[in-house]
């Protein structure tokens, strides 16, 4: 199957990208709750300082605090005030088409496009790399690009001259397997990530169980407790790392059409849908996307088709996606 015959998400051509469905929502959704969490990781390092100046907590809560706290706070705000805030204010201009990626290059993960005399670096994940390359095409707005299916812009950065040691950017087709293989090996690479944030949380945890002052305060308890779920967390976070990263046989899509309402943002950033759709063997069912990844149920929404993994089963999840892009979550079906 080509996947020129896929229909998927794009930026209305010539019209605001405002008027793109699910995009507006969700990056006012984003910096609400990025801006948020940026604030209470804060107000926790301040709390942090403060525990240090009193020196009656010890050495190691006030440390887990400035430790932990001050990359969240700074990584959320950065993202607030870098990310959405700005590309929430680009939203009244159009995307433009950026297609054939003539002299485009590539170094490691930094993409270079040639555009207006200038060229525009962006930073792409693998499947992201693959799907450009095997595409060719992308949108731009500002210094923020999209690429087809995908709903969250990338920020890049305008410069005089491509990254430092770039190769060109060579046309490669990508299959579909190829495309599941580096998306799970991304979703891998989360989990061990996930995984050693939790072996360092877990340190924490134990280091403040024998550095708290008062041994009678329930903190010294609970601390040993913490460690002890990190540690299990961690083993959990591992393994399924190394189950998601196995190699995948070529994926058999089963297309489904869905008739469903239009997409919606929730509290927390993520996008969701429900919807109706027939499965092969006749029987309706209702199907929902939601959480696993923001560009799934746009796509849904935008189409009216889903691209389901195997062969879909009433009352199971089931891992979808688009073909040759770079979208991949779940969907349930009803029973």
């Amino acid at each position: 199957m080509e996947d020129h015959r896929i229909r998927v998400l794009e930026p209305p051509e010539g019209i605001p990208a405002s008027n793109m469905p699910v995009l507006r929502p969700l990056l006012d959704r984003l910096t609400t709750t990025l801006g948020t969490t940026s604030v209470a990781a804060g107000v926790l390092v301040v709390l942090g300082v403060l525990m240090a100046v009193s020196g009656r907590y010890g050495i190691a809560a006030p440390t887990f605090l400035l430790c932990f706290m001050t990359p969240v706070s700074l990584y959320f705000g950065y993202h607030v005030f870098a990310g959405s805030s700005p590309m929430r204010k680009l939203s009244a201009k159009p995307f433009r088409l950026v297609s054939g990626l003539d002299g485009a290059v590539v170094a490691g993960s930094r993409v270079s496009v040639p555009l207006d005399g200038r060229w525009l670096a962006v930073r792409l994940p693998a499947p992201l790399r693959a799907q450009l390359a095997a595409q060719r095409r992308l949108w731009v707005l500002g210094p923020f690009v999209l690429l087809p299916g995908v709903i969250g812009p990338r920020r890049g950065v305008f410069r005089d001259a491509p990254v430092k040691g770039s190769a060109p950017l060579v046309a490669e087709p990508v299959t579909p397997g190829r495309m599941l293989t580096l998306q799970r090996r991304l979703l891998a690479s989360y989990y061990l990530l996930g995984a050693g944030i939790t072996v360092v949380a877990g340190a924490f945890a134990l280091w403040v169980s024998f550095d708290f002052p008062d041994r009678d305060s329930l903190i010294v308890p609970n601390t040993r407790v913490l460690a002890v779920l990190c540690g299990l967390a961690t083993i959990g976070l591992g393994i399924t790392a190394l189950v998601v990263a196995r190699p995948s046989p070529e994926p058999r899509w089963t297309e489904l059409a869905v008739i469903s309402g239009p997409a919606s943002v929730n509290l927390f950033g993520m996008v969701t849908l429900k919807g109706r759709t027939v499965l092969p063997g006749g029987r309706e069912v209702t199907v929902q996307a939601a959480g696993s990844d923001p560009s799934l149920a746009a796509n849904i929404a935008a189409t009216g088709r889903l691209w389901v993994l195997g062969v879909p089963v009433a009352g199971k999840m089931a891992k979808a996606g688009v073909p040759g892009h770079a979208v991949f979550g779940q969907v349930k079906f009803g029973s």
